[in-house]
């Protein structure tokens, strides 16, 4: 991907999280480009999740700036953040574990295509569109996910793995413009991560949504991403493409502990 003729989607400056004096992330910078996908690493408590967590809302900076297509988001609610096109998944099971695999996906759509309370009551032409509109999304998404055998089931008792692509599945629901995975192949194996890589790059090449993920597992986010920024103690220590991120002397010392 040509960053230099892509439109700037999201952008960070100087963006600064402390909790009771301790610097979870500091000085952050950013720019996240239409298209894109990203990988964010680092060690333990290097301020990846505190990153997810200020973009979606979740958290609030001590200081700096979040823009989304030129416009600050800092300060909005998190349902105002996933109306801008912001979506996101999680370290740890978000579903509506006592819902259908389908319900999980309809209530994230219904985001997308909101049904006012007269229309509710009045049942009329713009109701069933929008119904018809948001049965026709989770269809799509979890016919894509490979879920579309399970819509009925719990959500609960799904394998780890369709779990996980049930969350991905609610994310995009959402309609947004960027997707942040957090975590995305954790407790998955070899063969579940390469589904899920293809998968990540089917989803950025059919929607055209600029990806980020946060990840452990290094062999999915050289393969994956076609850049990646590197945290350590809250900063930046370097931002390039796998080749370049996987010499640079910062980024040995920071998972080596030397250069």
């Amino acid at each position: 991907m040509d960053r230099q003729s892509s439109r700037v989607l999201l952008r960070t400056v100087g963006l600064t999280k402390a909790f009771r004096g301790l610097v979870a992330l500091r000085d952050h910078s950013i720019e996240l480009h239409e298209r894109e996908i990203i990988g964010v690493i680092g060690p333990n408590g290097s301020g990846k999740s505190t990153l997810f967590n200020l973009i979606t809302g979740f958290s609030q900076p001590n200081s700096g700036s979040i823009e989304m297509e030129g416009r600050s988001i800092v300060g909005l609610r998190t349902s105002q953040i996933v109306a801008m096109g912001i979506a996101r998944t999680f370290q740890g099971s978000r579903l509506f574990g006592s819902l259908s695999v389908a319900q999980n996906v309809l209530t994230a759509a219904q985001l997308r295509h909101p049904v006012g309370a007269a229309d509710t009551v009045l049942r009329g032409r713009r109701y069933r569109e929008r119904v018809a509109a948001t049965r026709q999304k989770a269809d799509e998404l979890l016919d894509l996910m490979g879920l579309t055998d399970q819509a009925g089931r719990v959500a609960a008792d799904l394998p780890y793995g369709d779990q996980r692509r049930l969350e991905i599945a609610r994310a995009l629901a959402t309609g947004p413009q960027l997707l942040l995975l957090d975590e995305p192949a954790a407790g998955l194996d070899s063969n579940e991560t390469k589904v899920l890589a293809a998968l990540i790059r089917t989803i950025r090449d059919r929607y055209g949504v600029t990806v980020v993920v946060v990840e452990h597992d290094m062999d999915l986010i050289m393969a994956l991403c076609e850049r990646i920024q590197v945290l350590a103690t809250g900063e930046v220590i370097c931002v390039g493409t796998p080749e370049q991120v996987r010499e640079h002397p910062k980024v040995r010392e920071a998972y080596l502990g030397h250069a």
